[in-house]
């Protein structure tokens, strides 16, 4: 049977074909968990900036190093054991991978807000790191066991509008309740520790909800080798496809994208509010604002790469993805202004670029990972987008404090355009879906 022809043993549900023993409750719950995973992963870093002026009075000069440690930490840990909860839900399964991942999100938001010192406070995210370790990588890998591979693409761009939504919901509710907690009385460094702790609460109802949600998760068995060789055959199989091999450089690109625009952008906005005479927590709602514009953008675009996904070669469309995440970023290092109009159009093309890279690689990840060995693979694909991380966060708080503001997007736009060079030779050579390069023409 064709790839690319529909297994009518499986769930149809609307253009969106489903693997056998799936049910509309486990589709659900994938989308579910979609948008709490990534709202709850992006709003430590998004509110990082109060954390260090209103609960530990760090000096601003300092905030964009520190955010830099901060993050380090955090993807050392992602990168040391991501790979390994990966290939661990191919033995235990994703259900209890996954919920594991949100109680550790849930005591690390509950423990963050308490540090009384910089030592703390990286002890605290190296807790929380664990999380992000796991939850994430565990909902990327639920969603490929999901789909079949015809509708591969739009499955990738639903479940990224789900993230985008939660996205949404923390720029726009989550980051708004230091402010609501400080209406109401509180101080404001007890606001920041509400707020904090709140969100611990919806990691835990998350998790309730994913238990029962994926109860009779049917996963792919195969024979599984040694957890440690799973990780090595994930790497192997990315040198052995240069088209996975893209896709691995993708995940490093795409995930420190995504963690730039949450961490730099509202560092910038909250230290250029603070300038302009505005509180805290009055610069974290406008830096919610622009965070909500760039996600919104990217919500509206990614049915539109989807569907280019599905209809054009996967390695084409993330070479196209690419140019645009090129321009997005790099159009931001024109900005001086973050609260000006100018600043509407770059963060909109900003969203554009993000989601395009991650809907274009997600989908071809999932076409190039062979099934029985899906979940090491992914968990490589998330390594390397640790890996990302680590270089955004570290390399950007630098650029950050040293050369400017803007200075972090306009590195990652740089590298962008670096992946967009090996991505297009890699297509011009010829290979094919499966890593075979096309046979020269005769005569």
């Amino acid at each position: 049977m064709s790839r690319l022809a529909p297994d009518p043993a499986g769930l149809k549900l609307g253009p969106f074909w489903f693997v056998p023993g799936l049910t509309r409750g486990n589709v659900a719950t994938v989308l579910v968990a979609a948008f709490c995973t990534m709202a709850v992963n992006t709003f430590m870093s998004f509110t990082q900036p109060y954390v260090l002026t209103e609960i530990l009075n760090v000096p601003q000069a300092r905030q964009g190093v520190l955010t830099g440690y901060l993050g380090s930490i955090q993807e050392v840990i992602v990168i040391a054991v991501m790979g390994f909860f990966g290939a661990w839900s191919d033995r235990v399964g994703r259900r209890l991978v996954f919920v594991v991942g949100l109680l550790l999100f849930a005591f690390g938001y509950f423990i963050y807000p308490l540090a009384s010192s910089e030592t703390q406070l990286m002890i605290f995210r190296a807790i929380f790191a664990l999380g992000s370790a796991s939850a994430p990588i565990l909902l990327s890998i639920t969603i490929h066991d999901s789909c079949q591979e015809l509708s591969r693409g739009k499955w990738v761009a639903l479940n990224s509008i789900a993230t985008g939504m939660g996205v949404l919901f923390m720029a726009l509710v989550l980051a708004k309740t230091p402010a609501w907690f400080s209406s109401l009385g509180a101080d404001p460094a007890m606001a920041g520790r509400f707020a904090f702790w709140s969100t611990s609460g919806i990691c835990v109802l998350a998790a309730v909800f994913i238990w029962f949600g994926m109860k009779n998760w049917v996963v792919p068995r195969f024979p599984q080798p040694h957890i440690f060789r799973q990780v090595g055959d994930g790497f192997r199989s990315g040198l052995k496809n240069p088209r996975l091999a893209i896709a691995f450089g993708a995940a490093f690109v795409g995930r420190g994208d995504l963690v730039i625009v949450s961490t730099f952008l509202s560092l910038w906005v909250v230290q250029f509010g603070t300038d302009q005479g505005l509180s805290t927590g009055q610069g974290l709602a406008r830096a919610g604002m622009l965070f909500g514009i760039v996600q919104g953008t990217a919500l509206l675009w990614a049915a539109v790469m989807g569907a280019i996904s599905d209809r054009f070669d996967r390695l084409s469309a993330l070479c196209v993805s690419l140019i645009i995440a090129t321009a997005g970023y790099c159009g931001i290092g024109l900005i001086e202004d973050p609260l000006a109009r100018s600043m509407i159009p770059a963060a909109m093309l900003l969203g554009i670029g993000e989601i395009s890279v991650l809907i274009a690689a997600g989908a071809l990840l999932g076409q190039e990972a062979q099934e029985e060995k899906r979940g090491a693979v992914v968990g490589v694909f998330g390594l390397l987008g640790g890996t990302g991380i680590l270089f955004a966060v570290f390399f950007g708080g630098i650029v950050f404090d040293a050369i400017g503001r803007t200075a972090p997007f306009v590195m990652m736009g740089c590298l962008n355009f670096l992946l967009f060079i090996a991505a297009l030779v890699v297509r011009l050579r010829g290979y094919q879906p499966g890593g075979q390069q096309e046979a020269p023409a005769k005569g």
